[in-house]
């Protein structure tokens, strides 16, 4: 997925997450429905995921049009995510947009927020938090519900959708 030069800055200042005892998964087919990979552990209250990709074959070329008003209904949709979403970056040339938490929650020991990276072909979900303290950003578990997560593939589908 091609990013602007700001998204490039900030992502190499995130580290991974520490993702011991997640089992890495992937369903799908990126020709047709598009292919969901990504790393969970199944808890009693649900699911925690490390992260979550959805790669699909683009069948014609997709607009930035068309891309920004999905990511705009994506934003709408995830509710359920318990935090708002906002753009809080764009590149038209290399049809990126990235969501963001606003307001993130925040803590006196940390800032969360979930993060959504959309591109021409590929759509990425991760928590980060920034430790206030050791002022480091890192890669977090994303808890969710079976439902919710299965909902959630279903509108990162949608970003995606030939139609």
């Amino acid at each position: 997925m091609k990013r602007s030069r700001k998204a490039k800055r900030y992502d190499d200042t995130v580290l991974p997450g520490d993702f011991v005892g997640f089992e890495l998964f992937s369903h799908g087919d990126a020709g047709s429905e598009g292919e969901v990979s990504g790393a969970l552990r199944r808890t009693r209250e649900g699911v925690e995921l490390g992260h979550i990709t959805l790669e699909r074959l683009a069948a014609k070329k997709q607009t930035w049009a068309k891309l920004k008003s999905r990511a705009e209904v994506l934003s709408r949709q995830l509710t359920y995510l318990d935090e708002h979403l906002e753009i809080v970056d764009h590149d038209r040339r290399g049809m990126y947009i990235q969501l963001r938490s606003l307001p993130p929650y925040k803590d006196e020991a940390q800032i969360r927020f979930n993060e959504i990276s959309i591109g021409r072909d590929k759509v990425e979900v991760k928590r980060i938090a920034f430790s206030r303290r050791d002022e480091v950003k890192q890669q977090v578990p994303l808890s969710l519900t079976e439902d919710l997560l299965e909902r959630l593939m279903s509108d990162l589908r949608q970003v995606l959708s030939p139609a």
